[in-house]
């Protein structure tokens, strides 16, 4: 009982973790997907409410994304040259990386040579950064502020960086 109730047993199975290995084991096993998924599935209510609830999901996480980046509007202790460094490296240095990345990949024949797939690879290290560090940073209860302004900053300029990594790995690719 001690270990069950452990804190970092708890940290290790969040809910979301708990959700997502369940929904592994359902995914996985025929006999249980089948009385889940389907039309004519005994359990057909229990997926349809998931369903419906999970579509709820991406609105939710934008309206949280705007609450993180409205904190970034009231400042906070981060000095300029450090936001402009993280930017620079983030929306510069991490695409022309995966660009090396990718490309060694390629030559190594890691991945395949369809001009799609390539161009999704690459996007990945253009798009603006998860919520997920937003998230940690609320619950631990620190740096929650700095964190906001350095998102709020990294979208904004993400307007422009990612149309400009767009085009160029579209160019790249095709």
């Amino acid at each position: 009982m001690k270990i069950m109730r452990s804190r970092s047993l708890r940290k290790i199975f969040a809910p979301a973790t708990i959700a997502a290995i369940v929904g592994f084991l359902i995914g996985i096993a025929t006999p249980i997907r089948k009385t889940f998924i389907g039309d004519s599935a005994p359990l057909h209510v229990i997926y349809s409410a998931a369903e419906l609830i999970g579509n709820a999901g991406i609105p939710s996480i934008t309206l949280i994304v705007g609450a993180n980046l409205l904190k970034g509007l009231s400042g906070s202790g981060v000095r300029p040259s450090v936001i402009i460094g993280i930017l620079i490296i983030r929306n510069i240095f991490l695409p022309v990386s995966g660009i090396g990345v990718i490309k060694a990949a390629k030559h190594l024949s890691l991945v395949d040579e369809n001009s799609f797939y390539l161009f999704t690879l690459l996007i990945q290290y253009a798009i603006p950064p998860a919520m997920n560090i937003g998230t940690i940073s609320q619950m631990l209860g620190s740096g929650e502020s700095e964190f906001s302004m350095i998102m709020l900053w990294n979208y904004i300029l993400a307007i422009f960086t990612l149309t400009f990594w767009i085009a160029f790995y579209m160019w790249l690719v095709i």
